[in-house]
């Protein structure tokens, strides 16, 4: 018995040597796997993170090259998977062949996206003559090619969106990680997806289509640049032609427009009488409504009715700039570029023109974005290319589209190509503006910087202190003048003096608190706070807002979005959180350009 029970002993301690030689073996190719993957995303991250490859077919082609250096690291960790022999062992062994399993299919994942990736770069190349704006006409068949290329890869990456359960540790974190990264990559595909469908029936593709271009003067802010200008272009057989332009005020109504004003929007922004006046319909932050409303008040005064609406400030001409070149204006002896547009027709034209020449300045935007317009009717261009550029400027806001078909316009909104800041997440979305309050153009000299603290308590709400800084960097001493005021109004006395009036909408469901509360209103979906403070030529000045969020957490997660204003320059912005007695998953401060919307979502448990 002595002896069986020795042999026996002796057997389990060999077997426990073996577990232990399989599972150091097992451990060691798990690493190795862990090694390949990470180099992997290393790789593709240098791929996708510069969009400037994705503008030229070089540029692609270096794309596709990270892509198969990506590709080389995943096989190598397939290899290690798949051929280990106490990996393979190890599907025998309940719980443990699960993370064996999970190991394997994060692996097959990571090629699934990869070879989705080089499949739509090679569609793109294919698709390079087919996609390209010639002599001003729209490749509305390679748009539609291209659509369905975008939408394809988006399914695909979906469908590597894969379930935790039942896996441990880093490897956890690892699936979790993936599937975040693969729920935002096939949402932005599919999201582009639908953006070319629409506006390749925006451009023409289900009939001719007639818009009106509202140009927006960065200078003097509302939501975004006042409407001071404006073009009527009409889109047949595929090409864009400008009928008309001018200044605003020869758009002349006698009456409001019939829109209906929403009750918060008649509270806060009615005294500027949004539906009469084209300097005051974008005081909102809903661009659904603006749009609906230029429509209403072009009809008013022109008895014409348009399709919709295409609404661009000077930043948002940039792309195009850099695509047609210089052009040359009536009245401007400097010819418009890319890198002195903003100066030449925000500065220096009030300089120029004496202050009575009021229509002519406008006038001369209009020209502007005219002559883009027909530029582009000269030559040939990479549409692939401009809409990547494009792009970055529809993120900041500085175009946007709304279409009287109301599906174009419900996928307009849905990608962020128009609507307002509450189309999306609006429990947990902020958005901050700084509109003048004076006649004044000096919203080309105010920066604004917004920094964004946020505590959360032990019971899981979210206390966000926002704190906006107007830096007023107009002449101090200056000449009185059309640029710098005083304004018509007598709002200011002295050249250079600005009115800020700061506006918060803030998450639906939050409640504002704190020494600027003046009466929440809800409006553009949101609830809106706002505070006014004169703000003298070369001085700072300070407004801070409190924004409570009850019951912030949800499965496990807080998620705050914070959506800009399109201004001149793009503000600063600073995010941090502080959590006590919380574990936190995420960085806890970030700041940048707030150039797009920025969207913060943070682990948090005990």
């Amino acid at each position: 018995m002595r002896r069986r029970i020795v042999w026996i002993l002796g057997v389990g301690f060999a077997l426990l040597g073996l577990a232990a030689v399989g599972a150091a073996v097992g451990w060691r190719d798990l690493r190795a796997a862990r090694a390949h993957l990470v180099a992997a995303r290393s790789t593709l991250q240098r791929a996708v993170s510069n969009p400037e490859l994705l503008r030229t077919p070089a540029g692609r082609s270096q794309a596709r090259g990270e892509i198969d250096r990506a590709l080389v690291e995943i096989g190598a960790a397939q290899h290690a998977v798949h051929q280990s022999p106490a990996l393979t062992a190890s599907h025998t062994v309940p719980l443990v062949s699960r993370q064996r399993g999970g190991v394997a299919q994060l692996v097959d994942d990571s090629r699934t996206g990869a070879l989705a990736a080089r499949r739509l770069l090679a569609t793109v190349d294919r698709l390079a003559s087919q996609t390209r704006l010639q002599e001003g006409r729209i490749p509305l068949d390679g748009m539609g090619e291209l659509e369905r290329a975008v939408r394809v890869a988006g399914v695909q990456v979906r469908e590597t969106n894969r379930s935790t359960s039942g896996l441990w540790g880093s490897l956890h974190g690892a699936r979790a990680q993936f599937d975040r990264i693969a729920s935002e990559n096939s949402t932005r595909l599919l999201r582009a997806a639908d953006a070319i469908r629409a506006s390749r029936s925006f451009l023409g593709a289900a009939g001719d289509r007639r818009y009106l271009i509202a140009v927006e003067n960065s200078a003097e802010m509302r939501d975004q640049g006042a409407v001071l200008s404006y073009a009527v272009a009409r889109v047949s057989g595929g090409q864009l032609v400008v009928e008309k332009h001018g200044p605003a005020a020869e758009l002349v109504l006698k009456q409001p427009a019939p829109v209906r004003v929403p009750p918060g929007t008649a509270e806060v922004f009615g005294s500027l009488n949004p539906n009469t006046l084209w300097q005051s319909v974008n005081a909102t932050a809903d661009f659904a409504w603006s749009g609906r409303a230029m429509a209403a008040m072009f009809r008013q005064a022109t008895a014409q009715t348009v399709d919709g609406v295409i609404a661009v400030d000077v930043p948002g001409l940039v792309p195009l700039l850099s695509v047609v070149g210089p052009v040359n204006i009536p009245g401007v002896k400097t010819p418009v570029t890319a890198g002195n547009a903003s100066s030449l027709i925000l500065h220096d034209l009030y300089e120029q023109f004496p202050a009575e020449a009021e229509a002519t300045r406008q006038t001369r935007l209009a020209d502007l974005a005219t002559e883009v317009i027909n530029r582009l009717h000269h030559g040939s261009f990479d549409v692939v290319g401009l809409g990547r550029d494009l792009s970055q400027r529809v993120a900041g806001g500085h175009l946007r589209l709304w279409s009287a078909n109301a599906t174009e316009e419900r996928t307009f909104e849905r990608v962020g190509l128009g609507g307002g800041p509450a189309v999306t997440d609006p429990g947990r979305t902020f958005h901050v503006a700084v509109e003048n309050r004076t006649a004044t153009k000096l919203d080309y000299y105010v920066v604004p910087t917004v920094r964004e603290a946020v505590e959360v308590t032990k019971q899981g709400t979210a206390i966000v202190r926002t704190t906006v800084v107007i830096d007023n960097r107009a002449p101090v001493g200056a000449k009185p003048s059309y640029q710098l005021g005083p304004d018509e109004y007598h709002t200011t006395s002295r050249p250079g003096d600005y009115i800020a009036w700061v506006l918060l909408w803030a998450p639906a469901g939050s409640t504002p608190t704190g020494s600027v509360r003046s009466g929440s209103v809800r409006e553009s979906g949101l609830v809106l706070n706002q505070f006014i403070n004169n703000v003298a030529a070369g001085e700072k000045k300070t407004v801070s807002f409190v924004t409570i969020i009850p019951r912030a957490i949800h499965d496990g997660r807080l998620t705050l979005r914070f959506v800009p204003q399109p201004r001149l320059s793009d503000p600063p912005l600073s995010v941090s959180l502080s959590a006590p007695g919380w574990r936190v998953d995420g960085p806890a401060s970030w700041e940048g350009a707030w150039d797009r919307v920025r969207t913060f979502s943070w682990g948090l448990g005990h």
